[in-house]
């Protein structure tokens, strides 16, 4: 059986093992495309470099994963680094892939 809660930082617990790894992500913010880079990823979220404009808390990104593959998800932003910038995402809704009706309810 695996365990797939984490000790991270700060001994806090987590429900996800996060892996580092640097993905592209082309993210929808509103009518706007954003390019970010993952620092880490699990299956509930992931932290990515880059900076939304303040008050955006809904994306939708397609991450770029090995072997030709892509993740399309819906998610809310849970944290912001400053400087770095960063945000950490909370996965919601895994997408087939995005559409004009996923793109309509975030703007």
């Amino acid at each position: 059986m695996i365990d797939w809660q984490d000790q991270g930082e700060h001994d806090q617990r987590r429900k996800y093992s996060r892996r580092a790894v640097k993905l592209p992500v082309r993210l929808r913010v509103g009518v706007h495309e954003i390019i970010a880079v993952t620092e880490n990823i699990s299956a509930g979220g992931a932290f990515l470099r880059v900076e939304l404009p303040a008050g955006e808390s809904e994306v939708i990104a397609s991450i770029d994963l090995p072997q030709g593959r892509r993740l399309h998800v819906r998610a809310k932003v849970r944290w912001r680094r400053p400087q770095p910038p960063g945000v950490g995402l909370e996965f919601e809704t895994f997408l087939v892939r995005p559409n004009e009706s996923d793109l309509a309810e975030i703007s």
